[in-house]
Order: C-alpha cells, then structure tokens, then sequence
C-alpha cells in the first residue's frame, strides 16, 4: 500500500516537474513551491495537500509531504524524501520565491503549516540533501536524511549559512504579523536554539518590528539583506520608516541600515531589493522589476553600509532630471537668438520712427 501510494505521488510529482514552481498541475490539489541557488543543476519541489483530508490511495489516507529533487534542464526527478505531515519550503519575505535551503545546495529548510496564528508551536523540517531517505541495511545505522525541529512558541524562516550549519529564525513577540520580532540561531546539527538574540551592536537595545518586503543574499550567499516597512504604532493605514535587515550568517551579525529618505513612502509595499552585479553594492527599486518604470531610489554600500541617492538620469519622456552640458547649452543658445531677433527688431522700429519725424 504505501509504495503504491508512493508510486502515485511521484508520478503527479513528475508532471508538475514541468510546469513553473508556482502554478500548480491541472487537476491536482497540492501547493507546489521550488528552491534553487546560482550553479545547482536541480531545484527542490515540496507537494504537499492543500486539505486536512490528505491523499487517499486504496482507501487508505497518507498525510504526509513528498519533496523531490528536479533537473532543471529536462525536468527528471532524482532523488525523492517523504515528511509525515503539511510542510512547506518557506520564504523569507513577499518577493523571495523559495527560500531556505543553503548556498552549496546541501541543507534545506522545511516549515510545518499551521491553522493558528500565531502558532504555539513550530516544526520545522530539516533535509540533508545528499542522503537518502532509506539506507541499505547492515553495519551502523548512517544519519537519516530527515531531522525534525520542535520550538514553543512562533517562529518563521529568515536565512540559513552557506554550509547550511546554522538557521536564523524571526522570533515573533506580539500576536499580529508586522509586529516586534527578534532574530534567532539554531544550529542544524543539534537542532538548538542559541540563548542570545543577533542584534546590532549599535543598537542592542531596539525593538524591531516591520512586515519583510523584500530579499535578496550576496554572491556567496554568506549576507542575506531583508528590506522591512515598519508603521507607526497603532496605525496601519500608512506605511513609514522602510530599513534594511543585513544578517551575516556566518558571523551571526547583524546591520541595522535605517532608510531615512524613504519615510512616508507612499508605496513603500512596491519597494524592492536588488544586487548589483557590476560592484555588488544593494539598490533600493521603486517597484520589482522586470516591471516598467523600475528604478533605483537609494543605494547601499555593502562594505561600511553608507546610504546614498543615485544621480538623477534625464529621460526624454520623463523631463525630469539635470538637463545634459549640450541640452543646456542649445536652450541658452535658443534663448540668445530669441533676444537678439527681438532686439534687432525694436532698433528697427525705432529707426523708422526717426526717419519719419
């Protein structure tokens, strides 16, 4: 029965291998979400039922969650694990598409859903993802593939290291989403939280609350920069007070980078994080692209995490910006000429006026 039952997942899996992380198969009812880094040849699909009821096969219902390594090139799915119960690959803000598992591929990081919020408990999934799930039998019994995490209290995903030894966890203090929050490390390997909170140094003593908007990790994905809009308490009607959340997950370090030039931003909700390729440095975007009119506002220095505003740039639709040397030049030229032809006209006009008398 259970390989039967089995067999039937994988063989919806292999279907939805196909199609974008985010739209689901056609007559399926699972939530299908990826995960993937820069160089991985595969990316990491969990299928998971979207009902308490779970799948049925043979009169018998599984709840559990299957989660399957796809090339990404063809689509084949290689190795496959099963997790008794709702998990899901976590983001860590609106924009990430899939977060949670490490920069060398190696640990991925699997969240339990709940029906209460906030939760009393969280579970997490940790999957080693160069082990099987089952293990030839004989001689010692090797690591599972699989360790699970249980923490009292609300928690959610925010950032793994590289190597996939530690995870930061948003400690949630207040029973509304957007409300105070502390950043937590559990190191992988004992499944532990470390007693003290990652704060900024330069700030150990403030609160921080904000709702995640945007997220993006360095090249190595050692730093992991989150942007939040904060609002003023009380007040949810108007969005204010936009920071940068910069967390070296190697260190266990953290930069609080405040965004004083957004406050009030109207559509702080819209605003998006972006690296630059060219010199690494983080841009603040006014909307995400690849959506028209996208355009940095700010700009972030990742080495002493100086803010600063890029140069305006004139576009000829826009008109707004510094005119270039040579517009400003022709405009003065034109404005020349006008006055000498009007000059040269009233000296004409006056000199008729002479002649007549």
């Amino acid at each position: 029965m259970a390989k039967r039952l089995l067999l039937a997942l994988l063989l919806g899996i292999t279907g939805i291998a196909l199609m974008p992380p985010d739209l689901p198969a056609k007559g399926t009812e699972a939530s299908v979400q990826g995960a993937t880094v820069p160089g991985l040849p595969y990316r990491y699909v969990a299928i998971a039922p979207d009902s308490s009821e779970g799948i049925t096969s043979g009169g018998k219902t599984a709840r559990l969650t299957v989660v399957t390594q796809i090339d990404k090139r063809g689509g084949r799915v290689g190795r496959w694990w099963t997790v008794p119960g709702p998990y899901s690959i976590p983001a860590a803000a609106y924009d990430d598409r899939a977060g949670g598992l490490s920069s060398d591929g190696g640990t991925l990081v699997l969240s339990r859903f709940s029906w209460i919020y906030p939760p009393r408990t969280t579970n997490l999934a940790i999957l080693d993802t160069r082990l099987y799930l089952r293990h030839p039998g004989g001689g010692k019994r090797p690591r599972h593939a699989i360790r699970k995490v249980h923490l009292d209290g609300s928690f959610s995903y925010d950032a793994i290291s590289p190597d996939g030894s530690r995870i930061y966890l948003i400690e949630h203090l207040s029973p509304y989403y957007g409300g105070p929050y502390r950043v937590r490390a559990l190191e992988t390997k004992s499944g532990k939280l470390l007693p003290k909170p990652i704060v900024d140094p330069s700030e150990p003593w403030e609160q921080m609350q904000g709702t995640p908007i945007s997220r993006v990790t360095g090249a190595d994905g050692r730093w992991a920069y989150t942007l939040y809009s904060a609002h003023q308490k009380g007040r949810y009607d108007r969005a204010h007070k936009p920071f940068i959340h910069a967390l070296d997950t190697v260190a266990g370090k953290a930069v609080c980078v405040e965004l004083p030039q957004l406050e009030g931003y109207p559509t702080s909700f819209q605003l998006a994080l972006r690296v630059d390729s060219a010199d690494g440095q983080l841009e603040v975007l006014n909307h995400r692209p690849p959506q028209k009119g996208s355009r940095a506002l700010l700009s972030v220095d990742t080495g002493d995490f100086t803010v600063h505003r890029p140069p305006p740039v004139a576009t000829a639709s826009s008109g707004l910006g510094p005119w270039p040397p040579i517009v400003a030049l022709s405009a003065l030229a034109a404005a020349l000429l006008v006055w000498i032809a009007m000059r040269q006209r009233r000296e004409a006009l006056d000199d008729g006026r002479t002649t007549r008398e």
